[in-house]
């Protein structure tokens, strides 16, 4: 089966834009999806759909991950995997990037944070999250504000606690759909959220979740 978690993500002009893809490249990359839909291969991959975020790191097109993985030893390979080595313009794209090895860091993080196991999410949370990048926040933001297990959320919610404030407002925006583009969370699930932001929130951090959830947004 192709893994999916459901994602509708403001756009955002902060990330470097890919190049168009080639019509041998598009075909290649659909080809490789209809290859790898099947769960885990011989090599203990599987595919995730890449709907509605892996645009923001190349094109909205399916990833193929470990269906077993321990985030930190996968991180700490030098060098880190493309996310689509078939794809010689993605590669490109990538080795063009200022800091490439940084770069695909930050799109493996966004994977693991769209892994079906919830147990390499909440990994990915505790070890890998740093909120550096605003696709990763984005994808904090979906955790929070989809129906993820309990333990998931709570860990989301810890794990936004340790970013800046300007993080922090990032999320907020999302989870609250105070951006240009509205979310598609549910009003309960979004409540859920809320309360593990409010019980995981820092003493010195408090005066920030009151600014977040009674200041409008103005962005």
């Amino acid at each position: 089966m192709l893994f999916k978690r459901f994602r509708r993500k403001p756009a955002t002009e902060a990330e470097p834009t890919a190049p168009e893809p080639t019509a041998a490249e598009a075909t290649a990359a659909d080809a490789a999806a209809a290859q790898h839909t099947a769960g885990p291969d011989r090599d203990g991959m599987i595919t995730l759909s890449g709907t509605g975020w892996t645009g923001e790191l190349y094109r909205e097109i399916p990833v193929r991950v470990p269906r077993q993985v321990d985030v930190d030893e996968f991180l700490s390979r030098r060098p880190l995997p493309y996310l689509w080595p078939d794809i010689a313009e993605y590669r490109a794209f990538v080795d063009a990037n200022e800091h490439p090895e940084q770069w695909l860091r930050l799109s493996w993080i966004d994977a693991f944070l769209h892994h079906p196991d919830d147990g390499v999410v909440i990994q990915c949370l505790r070890d890998a999250f740093t909120g550096d990048n605003l696709g990763n926040l984005t994808s904090l933001a979906d955790i929070l504000g989809h129906a993820y297990a309990p333990e998931v959320k709570r860990e989301a919610a810890k794990a936004l606690w340790r970013v800046s404030d300007a993080g922090v407002h990032w999320v907020f925006n999302v989870l609250l759909s105070r951006g240009a583009v509205p979310s598609d969370y549910t009003a309960s699930s979004v409540h859920e959220a809320i309360a593990h932001l409010r019980a995981t929130c820092p003493p010195d951090r408090t005066g920030t979740l009151t600014s977040e959830l009674t200041t409008p947004d103005e962005d």
